[in-house]
């Protein structure tokens, strides 16, 4: 029992260590995808990202030590020395210590995947210390002596002091550069003061650096906080003022710069500018002083969230769906045991009791549902890392535009999404957009532009990934699809029939291979991942003006509610967010088309799939008049047509186990109240094979 209690620990341990560093890691990509972009347009790295990452290495170095893997300790160790002379101006970051600097997060990355799947892989050791020893023969400069530039500036000591060297250089920069430097001061109230702070800093950032930030005493009212921040900017004292929303009297200009006029007169004396003399005045101990506080509130925990393994979710959601199960098994022993007549009153309060069971189990189902609930911004800041990378690789100028990143999923399909949507977004950037000189010609501007959006829709998410480009040329579509065999030469296509054929197996328009495309699986990648999800991928193009995918997707596959439908002695469950409308359909609306079945609708033409067909069911005679179920997703239908219908039900499904483990058309299984299995109809699967046969 001790044995397993310790695995159990070990594996906690190891868990917890690769949630804390994929979240610093997944920082540390950000920041240096924009180092990457400042680098490649010939700009500075801004010194507040650097700062950022040298904080975010310190922090894996931690990370990694606390656990036990000394390796990636010293690799983060390395990483950490390379960006503090970054920083602190004693190394530049040229291309080739920037290419280190990436293999290094990218080699972090490889070491997170291998310890989830059971730990390093042999020869890792060997490949941190080669790597370590190329960063250590690029060197860094040792730090010259240099007067502390502080001593030229006019602000409070107890600020000054409390500079650390990093800080004392980015001071030292900007005098060099002739920027003036300011001591703001600012009153926040202690509820807001970490937003009010974060909003003034951000602010003092578009104009300029923020250099530094300290707690202030001074006059404040009860619940009230006061911080001195000391910034560089070129713009004066007036325009600092405005800019921030601030009264021109909480800025006091510590030292003009070159490029502004001060607009108010300096202090007579030093450190007597407005809201400081106390400060001057004061010890080094009394200006650090933090505000008196309760013990019993310091020793609270400052956050209200919790990290839990999206592992015991899983369980927590199996859990209920078993519950849900059991519901309906209860339901119908409930009605069973009414229609007896020596225990009707036993039944009627086992009904009661039902009802207020399936009242709290919606309530838990929901909650668990939210709680495995994610915003897409996840895999939407992966893009832009993406979209950074290939913007240098293929030198064109584009924009990533991004609305509905708070727009939530499952955080299993918010996982398997990364694969399609970065598939697409490759292609919009490597096909889609042209080159700048290419677009200056078609009457373009030079940057072209990409924009993801989704929103919620129904039981669905909808996500689309538009681009200003060249668009997809039709008859080109048409011409590989005939090289390959996909459809007969002379096949009458529409051109949304013609451009479904860019999902098709190893189709693709591009006529050489490059390491970003031309091999034509990316889109087919696309389709199956996204059906895989129960989702339906569709496009749209013009020529000339771009293209549009639109991806439709369920918001969770855990416990859906179904219809069930009947076919002879067969019964199958429909995913009630799939469903439109149901009808008994008119004689005269079925009508054929060639070989093609088509139900009339409110004057549009529906493809239409007979279920008993579909899956050869030969029990029981079809009746004279079938119902009609009408599937959606996005802007597809589909008339699928059946014997009956048997009600509704919540499902959970299972994937089907045996040989036969993938049916067309099937998502996989359920089991209902009365212990009966019944089959899951994918109904992505089956759209999109009436769309393609229609399309034949």
């Amino acid at each position: 029992m001790a044995r397993r209690s310790h695995k159990g620990a070990s594996r906690r341990a190891d868990r917890e260590f690769l949630s804390e560093a994929e979240e610093i890691l997944e920082r540390m990509r950000d920041d240096l995808g924009a180092c990457l972009e400042q680098a490649g347009a010939g700009n500075e790295l801004a010194p507040h990202t650097l700062n950022q990452l040298f904080r975010s290495a310190h922090s894996l170095k931690g990370l990694s030590g606390m656990f036990g893997l000394e390796a990636l300790a010293e690799l983060a160790h390395r990483i950490e020395d390379l960006l503090d002379a970054w920083r602190l101006g004693r190394a530049q970051p040229t291309p080739a210590r920037l290419a280190l600097f990436e293999e290094s997060v990218e080699l972090f990355g490889h070491a997170l995947e291998q310890l989830a799947n059971g730990g390093l892989a042999a020869g890792f050791g060997e490949t941190v210390a080669a790597l370590i020893a190329r960063i250590a023969a690029e060197g860094s400069t040792p730090p010259a002596a240099r007067a502390a530039a502080s001593e030229t500036v006019d602000a409070p000591p107890a600020l000054l002091r409390a500079l650390t060297e990093y800080e004392e250089h980015r001071l030292r920069e900007n005098l060099g550069r002739g920027r003036a430097i300011y001591v703001v001061t600012t009153v926040f109230d202690l509820s807001s003061f970490e937003e009010k702070l974060s909003e003034v800093s951000a602010a003092l950032r578009e104009v300029g650096e923020l250099l530094s930030t300290l707690p202030s005493p001074g006059s404040g009212g009860p619940g009230e906080i006061r911080f001195a921040l000391l910034a560089a900017t070129d713009l004066d004292a007036g325009a600092l003022a405005t800019r921030l929303e601030l009264e021109l009297s909480a800025i006091h200009t510590a030292r003009a710069g070159r490029n502004n006029t001060p607009t108010r007169p300096a202090p007579t004396a030093p450190g007597e500018g407005p809201g400081f003399a106390s400060v001057d005045r004061a010890t080094p101990g009394d200006a650090l002083e933090p505000a008196a506080e309760s013990e019993a509130a310091t020793l609270r925990s400052a956050s209200d969230t919790v990290r839990v393994d999206v592992h015991k979710l899983d369980e927590l959601m199996n859990l209920v769906g078993e519950l849900a199960l059991e519901r309906g098994a209860l339901s119908a022993f409930a009605r069973r045991l009414a229609g007896e007549p020596g225990a009707a009153k036993l039944g009627a309060e086992l009904e009661k009791i039902h009802k207020a069971l399936d009242r709290k189990l919606q309530d838990l189902q929901a909650s668990v549902i939210e709680v495995r609930m994610v915003p897409l911004r996840q895999v939407f800041d992966k893009l832009s890392r993406v979209a950074r990378r290939l913007r240098l690789d293929l030198a064109k100028q584009a924009r990533l535009e991004i609305k509905g990143a708070d727009t939530e999923l499952d955080k299993l399909i918010v996982e398997e999404l990364v694969d399609p949507l970065m598939h697409i977004v490759r292609n919009a950037l490597d096909h889609g957009l042209e080159a700048p000189d290419e677009r200056r010609a078609a009457g373009k501007p030079p940057e072209g532009v990409i924009r993801i959006e989704a929103w919620q829709r129904g039981n669905d998410v909808v996500i689309t990934v538009a681009d200003d480009g060249r668009g997809i040329d039709a008859e080109r579509v048409r011409a590989k699809a005939v090289e390959r065999g996909l459809i007969p030469a002379g096949a009458q296509l529409s051109q949304r029939e013609l451009l479904d054929l860019v999902f098709a197996p190893g189709l693709s328009t591009r006529s050489e291979v490059t390491e970003t495309s031309g091999r034509g699986v990316g889109m087919d990648v696309v389709r199956s991942n996204v059906s895989a999800l129960g989702g339906i991928a569709a496009i749209a193009s013009t020529l000339g003006a771009g293209t549009t995918v639109t991806l439709t997707l369920p918001i969770t596959l855990a416990i859906i509610q179904a219809l069930l439908v009947g076919v002879g002695e067969e019964r199958y469950a429909v995913p009630l967010n799939a469903v439109r409308e149901v009808l008994i359909p008119d004689a005269g609306s079925l009508q054929r088309s060639g070989s093609r079945e088509l139900l009339a609708l409110r004057g549009e033409a529906l493809p239409v799939l007979r279920l008993r067909e579909e899956f050869g069911v030969r029990s029981g005679a079809p009746p004279a008049k079938p119902f009609a179920v009408i599937l959606g997703l996005g802007d597809a239908r589909l008339a699928l047509l059946v014997d009956r219908l048997e009600g509704q039900r919540d499902t959970v499904i299972k994937p089907i186990q045996g040989p036969v483990r993938s049916v067309r058309g099937v998502a996989g299984a359920t089991e209902l109240g009365d212990r009966s299995a019944v089959l899951v109809l994918d109904v992505a699967a089956l759209v999109s094979s009436a769309l393609r046969a229609e399309a034949a």
